[in-house]
């Protein structure tokens, strides 16, 4: 073999194991090692300072847990990548989400970015968190007492600010981190994003979308809609005056429905707790409560959807 032919089949050789070596190479841009950076770091000085200088970080966006069953199982199935987006009445779903989250057993700090300015903190003390039993009425999961309050924090920007999302959950997320409050001691779930323009298309970076647990405004692929009622057949005006409170119990039986491409569940509420519901918020009663029935039978999807 000629110096040329070895020479040759030095470089054949070289290029081989390089195109090797890349091929073992996982593509990874700088939002992904920044938001991975973050994490880790605050890992680690949670665990040198024994959880006094802030909540405890989730290690991951993935391994995220929801407290509603069919919920979380839609999540794990078919949004891995991309946090919950939710449409229509998302609010009803929402209230019930954190409600639950807040309490025990789950025990959770969750933050909220507002840019709609409507999320009401007070109604969470008339929504009843699903428990693990609530399907059954088997449990009673604790109800939210105003010190469970404490562990949401909620940023709403001003309106007509310029502060984008990225610097909104970029400013939460150092606030969770390392700010004053009183969750340290609990693991920060995650962030909930209402308004925005955030849709789940992916148009934020790693390091934001990290923490962004949630996405609700007018684009989203889980919808949240008034479930069916079944009607009740030809009657005149005043049979409709006279069972006009039928008719809205049978309203409030029927709860939210929360429909996707891959399936739904609906939420429904138990009758004794119209009651408090009114008490506590001084008007008509706030669906929705437990319990929760994945697809039942005869669901259909709301007209449009």
């Amino acid at each position: 073999m000629t110096m040329r032919g070895v020479h040759a089949a030095r470089n054949a050789a070289a290029v081989g194991v390089g195109s090797r070596v890349l091929a073992e190479i996982d593509d990874t841009n700088l939002d992904e090692v920044l938001a991975s950076f973050r994490t880790s770091f605050a890992t680690a000085t949670d665990d040198a300072n024994d959880g006094d200088t802030g909540v405890r970080p989730r290690t991951t966006a993935r391994l995220r847990e929801f407290p509603i069953g069919p919920l979380d199982d839609l999540v794990r199935r078919y949004a891995r990548t991309t946090p919950l987006a939710v449409s229509g009445r998302y609010q009803e779903l929402l209230y019930v989400l954190v409600s639950t989250l807040i309490v025990s057993p789950h025990d959770k700090a969750v933050s909220v970015i507002d840019f709609d300015g409507r999320f009401d903190p007070l109604r969470l003390l008339a929504t009843s968190p699903i428990g693990e039993g609530a399907a059954t009425d088997a449990q009673s999961p604790p109800a939210v007492q105003p010190a469970d309050l404490d562990h949401v924090h909620i940023l709403r920007p001003a309106r007509g600010s310029t502060a984008g999302i990225p610097d909104c959950a970029t400013s939460m997320e150092e606030y969770m981190l390392y700010g004053p409050h009183q969750s340290r001691g609990r693991e920060w779930w995650g962030t909930v994003v209402i308004g925005g323009g955030l849709s789940s298309g992916g148009n934020v970076s790693a390091a934001v979308s990290a923490h962004v647990a949630v996405t609700a405004g007018w684009k989203g692929w889980l919808r949240v809609d008034r479930a069916d009622v079944p009607g009740f057949g030809d009657m005149s005006v005043e049979e409709a005056l006279a069972d006009r409170d039928k008719r809205q119990a049978s309203v409030e039986d029927a709860g939210w429905g929360a429909t996707s491409p891959w399936g739904g569940f609906v939420i429904c509420r138990p009758r004794q707790n119209r009651e408090l519901e009114h008490r506590q918020l001084g008007r008509r009663p706030v669906p929705p409560v437990p319990a929760v029935d994945f697809d039942p039978p005869g669901w259909d999807r709301p007209a449009g959807f």
